[in-house]
């Protein structure tokens, strides 16, 4: 009972329902009941017009004194449904009702009344006569109520079986008209975090709307300040670029200078932070352009050509650890969308993979086409990524601990934001050796054309 409670006060279109029907119901009920009963009046009025015309029908006939008729309607074969029709003679009271006599009192008026016997009830019409003989048209009341009663359910019958249709009708009606709500939550639920637009609640009932302005103001005021976060970041990374490229030429000057070893020591230390910053700030940068929702041009470029102008810049760092890179690209591997993000995706991965890469190791570039979705996997052969820190991959600055290896932590949170803002599906998987041992990492980028 608590959780049916609780489902009514929790849902507006299931207090729609409830309530409407509950009133159609009691509606139905009411209305059921006055049908009935001026139904069954409507049937008694019409059995006692019945008793007034036959004895009207008999009066025109001259009926003699001691008539006795028994057998007036047509199913006179059942003598529980009889009409009995009995003159009686001035003074005379007793009244013949088929197998008991009953006393007539001499001082009845004329008309429709009832009348007790010793064995049932009837219901009778007296009508005097000009020589003062008593014209008496008897019927048994209960044949009457039973004829009534079946007359007054018949119209009671149509309610009955337009409850259950008028039920299933408004909560069709409640349910297709809030509708355009149920749409509008789905359409937020399958929104990327990073979109922002305002709702669309065209379709919506006027007296949601006033709701659905005040979420649209929010998620306005929600993306200006993220817009402002994201410019302060730009920002700040661009100003502190020309800083850290003055200090990384004093570094350099400074090892040009005749040191002892140790301050050359330090120099290079310096030298090697220096370069970190000015990677962090490159990935700062690279991360607030990947969340603009501005739209930058659309370019169709093959896959081929895109692995062509990443490993340009980072065969370097390849070579220098000795990394056998290997490419695999159809030539019908087509991306179409923004430059930019493909570079960028592919070149997160592209680095992590060589960074975490053992000296020695190999580096897969594959892409091909299957249909209407362009495939793109990344594989390394380094340690891979613990399954328990599967989860936390995306967090920005997050980085595994004990691998040895500097980095922002940024990398595959911009991956994710790129991919996001792509459509692409991603996918993290470590491979192993038919014996259980780690042979790498495989990434997969399915991107929806």
């Amino acid at each position: 009972m608590d959780g049916f409670k609780r489902k009514i006060t929790g849902s507006l279109q299931a207090q729609l329902s409830f309530w409407l029907s509950a009133v159609i119901l009691a509606a139905a009920v009411g209305g059921g009941f006055f049908s009935f009963r001026g139904a069954l009046h409507e049937a008694n009025e019409f059995q006692d017009d019945q008793l007034r015309q036959i004895a009207g029908l008999m009066q025109q006939q001259a009926p003699h004194t001691g008539l006795l008729i028994t057998q007036v309607t047509e199913q006179s074969e059942d003598p529980e449904s009889q009409v009995i029709v009995q003159v009686l003679a001035p003074g005379e009271n007793r009244l013949r009702l088929l197998d008991e006599d009953v006393s007539l009192s001499p001082g009845l008026p004329e008309g429709v009344q009832p009348l007790s016997g010793q064995r049932y009830t009837w219901r009778i019409f007296i009508r005097h006569l000009p020589d003062g003989a008593r014209l008496v048209v008897s019927q048994r009341t209960d044949v009457r109520d039973e004829l009534a009663n079946s007359s007054a359910w018949r119209t009671v019958f149509p309610f009955a079986a337009l409850i259950p249709v008028l039920i299933l009708l408004i909560n069709v009606v409640v349910r297709t008209m809030l509708k355009p709500v149920k749409q509008l939550s789905n359409e937020l639920d399958k929104r990327r975090d990073i979109d922002l637009s305002a709702l669309d609640d065209r379709d919506v009932p006027v007296e949601i709307r006033p709701f659905t302005a005040s979420i649209n103001a929010l998620l306005l005021r929600v993306k200006r300040s993220m817009d402002m976060q994201k410019r302060f970041v730009a920002d700040a990374a661009h100003e502190l670029r020309s800083p850290l490229t003055a200090l990384t030429l004093q570094a350099d000057n400074i090892r040009k200078i005749e040191l002892p070893a140790a301050a050359q020591e330090r120099v290079l230390d310096l030298r090697h932070g220096l370069q970190r910053m000015r990677a962090l700030l490159e990935q700062l940068l690279v991360m607030a352009r990947s969340q603009e929702t501005v739209a930058h041009p659309v370019s169709t470029i093959a896959m081929e050509d895109v692995f062509k102008q990443v490993l340009e810049d980072l065969m370097p760092s390849a070579e220098a650890k000795s990394i056998d890179v290997e490419v695999d690209s159809e030539r019908s591997a087509i991306f179409t969308g923004q430059l930019f993000d493909a570079l960028m995706l592919i070149k997160n991965l592209a680095d992590n993979a060589i960074r975490y890469t053992p000296a020695g190791g190999r580096l897969f570039l594959r892409a091909r086409q299957e249909g209407r979705v362009l495939v793109v996997q990344v594989e390394d052969s380094g340690p891979g990524i613990p399954e328990h820190e599967m989860e936390r991959i995306f967090d920005p600055f997050y980085r595994i601990l004990g691998n040895g290896e500097s980095g922002s932590g940024l990398g595959l949170a911009i991956v994710k934001t790129l991919a996001d803002r792509n459509n692409a599906s991603l996918a993290f998987v470590n491979r192993k050796t038919d014996s259980g041992a780690h042979a790498g990492l495989s990434v997969t980028v399915k991107f929806r054309l």
